[in-house]
């Protein structure tokens, strides 16, 4: 409960889906009227098999099972039974109610559409009121367990009117137009064409009307054609389709008052609802149909909307993916069509270290990347107890949140939640295509980003020496190279330091060269911590290391500094570690001869090495 509002936990695929989108709407308003506030978790992508280990299924781990009062998972719709099944251990560890609609699972109240009875309805309108004795049946798939018992069905009513089943009664359309009109031009092959054909779903009756249509047989004049389930489309067309509706307004109805029982306390509950039988003039009965003027607006309405929100979509994407950073990847957002949304992101995608596409980053943190609400558009920490900001005013408006997950290249970075203050499918249509715009901006932001990191990563390896990070002879000219072509550094002051370590050789040779390495390296340290941002410090070979320091700099304080941090450092390795060094300054120019600027600082360094060897003879 939030704000003394029940929250009801919707699981579910496709919101746009008309069907889905018309339950939805109808059972938000019954929930209002209850106190309640729908909270949706929808997928975007049909999952059939395996889809527990699809990247869009991260959106049901979501659920605040600490805040929700009841969860409603629409199981035909997820096609997942692992999925599914996941979500009801969690509500009952969790000790929340759980309904699931199309669907047989224990220790859940379900809600059920009676496919079996609606599809009888159809068949027996086919074979028993138009007198067919020659019928087909166009099944789904071969596994699918309501294939299976529409098949069944099938076979009973033909069996109770006296006909004889065989196999060539029988062919699979899988539930979808391609296999469903392949399999409508092998029936029009046949020498004798059936009296009818008895599909599986709307949608391959509508394929094979246009194929038998296609090729000048008259439906429903040569053959009739029936479907099952009543999507929109089997009204718009032509001919009409037989049917039967699993109507949505329904399906709300019975899943409200089966919330309101279990908020009272009772156990869990079974129903079952008939779906509506729809006769058409597919079977040559007379034509129902919708308003099909408001239904080609509606449709006319989308289709436009959505050819200028892809330009806006991709406009966004790229500049995501491109930009230098998030946040000014973000500053593109702010438009009309993210008016209502807010988008919250891992904190391990901005870990240039470990790659979170590539590698197994294990999620902690997260942040607000973008959140139409506020005005500034600046990255933020973000409060799972929160849900989403600026829930208090999004909850008061009474409409549902919808929660998408980020999905690219089969790893989820984040997700997404549309809060728009109405219920309009249009806006329900735009928000896959928005959501995965942002996938693919963020997804590629960070492919770019290790991009970028991988490359500095490689070039800084060339550029630096192994042992001690200062820059190696050929990355240290370069570097030169660049300075003489800025004019800005004409006439500036420049020092050279030179640095050699003393007693190198007594080091490895009475130590190790693990040792001697240990010295290069502290001097190696103690030079550059002690110059300037910007010195170019450099290893010329062996032991003998360089500072160029561009601009005024007081050199004896430089030194000993590095002299201090090598006492230090001698204490800390247990064995004397000390260098001689010599600087030289002069004017920078565009012809400067470093060679004999370097040999005056080395002629120096070389003047404090001797009086070293003095004091420690070999």
């Amino acid at each position: 409960m939030i704000n003394g509002k029940k929250i009801i936990a919707l699981c579910t695929y496709r919101v746009y889906d008309s069907q889905v989108f018309s339950f939805v709407s109808e059972l938000n308003r019954l929930l209002r009227a209850n106190k309640c506030c729908l909270f949706i978790y929808a997928i975007n992508t049909e999952i059939g098999n395996g889809g527990e280990n699809m990247a869009e299924v991260a959106v049901f781990d979501l659920i605040p099972y600490d805040k929700v009062d009841c969860v409603i998972v629409m199981d035909e719709k997820i096609k997942s039974r692992e999925v599914t099944q996941s979500i009801i251990d969690k509500a009952n560890l969790n000790k929340i109610p759980a309904i699931v609609i199309d669907g047989i699972y224990e220790n859940v109240s379900m809600v059920n559409f009676d496919y079996a009875k609606g599809f009888e309805t159809v068949v027996r309108h086919i074979i028993e009121y138009h007198h067919v004795r020659n019928p087909h049946l166009m099944a789904g798939k071969r596994r699918n367990p309501y294939s299976k018992e529409r098949i069944e069905v099938f076979k009973k009513v033909i069996a109770e009117n006296g006909i004889q089943y065989d196999d060539s009664m029988l062919s699979y359309g899988n539930f979808w137009s391609i296999p469903s009109r392949a399999a409508a031009k092998k029936l029009l092959k046949r020498s004798v064409m059936p009296d009818a054909v008895i599909c599986a779903n709307d949608i391959m009756a509508i394929n094979v009307c246009d194929v038998f249509q296609s090729a000048g047989v008259k439906v429903p004049d040569d053959v009739l054609v029936s479907g099952f389930d009543g999507i929109d489309e089997a009204f718009w067309a032509n001919p009409g389709l037989t049917t039967a509706i699993c109507d949505s307004t329904d399906l709300a109805k019975e899943i409200d008052d089966v919330i309101r029982k279990l908020f009272k306390g009772s156990g869990n509950i079974t129903r079952w609802i008939t779906p509506k039988f729809i006769e058409n003039s597919s079977c040559g009965c007379p034509r129902q149909g919708q308003d099909l003027l408001s239904v080609v607006n509606g449709l006319n309405n989308r289709f436009y909307h959505h050819q200028d929100d892809l330009h806006i979509m991709q406009y966004l994407t790229s500049k995501i993916m491109c930009g230098q950073s998030l946040e000014e990847g973000i500053n593109y957002l702010r438009n009309a069509l993210t008016e209502y949304m807010c988008c919250v992101v891992e904190d391990a995608v901005f870990d240039l270290e470990r790659n979170f596409l590539l590698e197994d980053v294990e999620k902690g943190s997260m942040s607000i990347i973008y959140d139409s609400y506020r005005d500034e558009d600046v990255v933020k920490p973000y409060d799972p107890d929160t849900i989403v900001p600026n829930l208090d005013e999004i909850m008061r408006k009474g409409y549902p949140l919808v929660f998408n997950a980020l999905e690219y290249l089969g790893k989820s970075p984040g997700f997404v939640c549309y809060s728009y203050p109405r219920l309009d499918i249009i806006d329900y249509s735009k928000a896959p295509s928005i959501t995965n715009s942002l996938g693919m901006g963020i997804g590629g932001y960070i492919s770019m980003k290790y991009q970028y990191y991988l490359r500095n990563k490689l070039q800084k390896m060339y550029e630096s020496d192994a042992l001690t990070g200062l820059y190696n002879r050929l990355a240290f000219l370069s570097e030169f190279e660049d300075l003489k072509d800025d004019p800005s550094n004409q006439g500036e002051l420049v020092t050279i330091i030179m640095c050699d370590v003393n007693g190198l050789k007594q080091i490895n040779d009475s130590l190790g060269h693990g040792a001697g390495d240990k010295a290069i390296a502290a001097v190696a340290n103690a030079l550059k911590a002690s110059c300037p941002e910007k010195t170019l410090c450099v290893r010329l070979g062996g032991d003998e290391m360089l500072a160029l320091i561009l601009g005024d700099c007081d050199s004896r304080s430089i030194i000993s500094s590095i002299m201090d941090r090598l006492d230090e450092d001698s204490y800390n390795l247990g064995y004397t570690v000390s260098a001689s060094l010599g600087s030289y300054s002069t004017t920078f120019t565009s012809d400067i001869d470093l060679d004999k600027v370097i040999g005056v600082a080395d002629e120096k360094m070389y003047v404090m090495k001797r009086e070293y060897k003095k004091d420690h003879p070999t």
